[in-house]
């Protein structure tokens, strides 16, 4: 028995250590990923909109943050509800390192549990929305990539485990508005699955599917009520659609989204959707996709929404790798040469993205991305925090997380909450005449370049270069004046 179980016991520490030198990479890049992110995490600046959805959670009561404040945000609760209790004990900069874990732990689904070739996994985490724009940057979106990987880890058991896979649909439709579309299309998808399959389905199975889908459409209920667009608010207003407009930014987004380079991603687009239809997943790439370009063009979008398409993408993609499914392909000669022309076309992809990220990276490192800690900084050391402080643009939320309360002063109405107010109601005082004849003792001008005030100090410009892929967005500049004294 002795020597039986020294065998066992040889034999299972053999393959443990097979599995450690088989994973080696994978367990390298993961390493990397984590030391990476948290690295560039350290030297960034947060800019204004992720300092609106942490005094949003912070300075809002739960009643308050879904039933009034969110209705002005056109965002679903999840990321709020995340940074509820972290906003109101812990300093500001933790937001980055939520985000971070949140990365991260996408990351590691991602890399040990995807069907993806092994060269792809090792690649994608760094690829730029997956590690910069949805991971550095602390915003909602961070939460798509782990909860689209953790929808592809069980999709092909999605019928049997229906419960946890509407819970993961359900936490995507809290996302974002465009991941509500994704969801959409991930149930009816399934929705037709079942259909095709209902000979085989037992009554217990259908019953489970029916009360799946109850949940699903109470919680899209909820956030139609959540989101519900007063008549006062100002954000993502005058809705347009055309044909023209949606042929025209679908063309350019895809392209974005892929290379930037239109002779290169139309081809990889059409053997990505020829690829798709062999391994019969185009239906549901077509549906999200073009549900979330619909809504892009009728002028609901920026530039960091791209990451939606090219998850879309990266999702199935991630299906259509499942051996499965490439098992149904009936020319095995065919399903040989495809998939290698695939995987070439996706790693062409990811070298473009993983530029980016690097680009974006190395340029947020070495730069600075909000001036919003600066200022804040700049108030603080001087003590100016009592004083009579006027601050013009949304940019200037971004300093607000540094207090504990609005140090602003240009409120006609005496509201002192910190997070902007997307309302006609927000009465706060933006124009420059009006707020140097209200003569604050400091001024911070949004994205100005006014360096001379009469009996005002010129204190200087702080700036912030929001940087997108390899190139600057748009600058956020604070210049900054102090009264003189007499």
């Amino acid at each position: 028995m002795k020597s039986l179980d020294g065998i066992l016991k040889k034999e299972a520490l053999g393959n443990i250590a097979n599995g450690i030198k088989d994973n080696w990479l994978i367990h390298l890049a993961f390493l990397m990923y984590i030391v990476l992110i948290s690295v560039t995490i350290f030297k960034h600046e947060p800019w204004a909109d992720e300092a609106q959805a942490w005094l949003l959670a912070r300075d809002s009561s739960p009643f308050d943050l879904l039933f009034k404040n969110l209705r002005y945000e056109g965002h679903p609760p999840l990321w709020y509800l995340i940074l509820i209790i972290p906003s109101k004990i812990l300093p500001y900069r933790v937001i980055s390192f939520i985000s971070a874990i949140i990365a991260v732990s996408g990351v590691c689904i991602l890399l040990y549990r995807s069907s993806f070739p092994k060269i792809v996994r090792l690649l994608l985490p760094f690829s730029y929305f997956i590690f910069y724009q949805y991971g550095v940057i602390a915003r909602s979106y961070v939460l798509v990539p782990i909860l689209l990987f953790a929808i592809a880890r069980i999709y092909e058991d999605k019928t049997a485990k229906i419960y946890q896979f509407v819970a993961l649909a359900c936490l995507l439709a809290n996302v974002s508005v465009f991941s509500i579309l994704i969801a959409l299309s991930i149930m009816l998808i399934h929705l037709i699955d079942l259909i095709k399959t209902r000979s085989i389905l037992t009554k217990r199975l259908i019953i489970k599917q029916i009360i799946a889908y109850v949940i699903f459409a109470v919680t899209i209920a909820l956030i139609a009520i959540i989101l519900w667009q007063p008549e006062d608010c100002t954000f993502a207003k005058s809705y347009q659609y055309n044909i023209k407009q949606f042929y025209d930014m679908s063309r350019d987004i895809l392209n974005e989204a892929m290379t930037e380079k239109l002779y290169i991603s139309i081809p990889i687009l059409l053997i990505s959707l020829i690829w798709f239809w062999q391994t019969r997943v185009l239906l549901l790439y077509l549906l999200s996709t073009l549900s979330v370009l619909a809504l892009f063009s009728i002028k609901y979008y920026n530039s960091w929404h791209l990451g939606f398409v090219f998850l879309t993408w990266v999702f199935v993609m991630w299906l259509s790798f499942d051996k499965q499914r490439e098992q149904r392909i009936k020319n095995r000669w065919f399903a040989g040469i495809a998939r290698k022309i695939v995987i070439v076309s996706v790693l062409i992809v990811i070298g473009f993205n993983v530029f980016w990220a690097a680009s974006a990276s190395i340029h947020d490192f070495n730069g600075t991305y909000s001036a919003g800690v600066a200022v804040a900084r700049y108030i603080k050391d001087n003590q100016l925090e009592g004083k009579k402080i006027y601050a013009t643009s949304f940019w200037s939320t971004s300093i607000l997380p540094y207090f504990k309360e609005n140090i602003f002063d240009n409120y006609s109405d005496g509201n002192r909450t910190t997070y902007w107010l997307w309302s006609t109601r927000n009465s706060r005082i933006e124009d420059h005449d009006a707020v140097i004849k209200a003569h604050p003792d400091l001024i911070i001008f949004g994205r100005s370049e006014k360096q001379d005030i009469p009996g005002y100090e010129f204190i200087g410009i702080f700036e912030g270069n929001l940087c997108w892929k390899d190139r600057i967005k748009e600058k956020n500049d604070f210049a900054l004046f102090r009264k003189k004294v007499e």
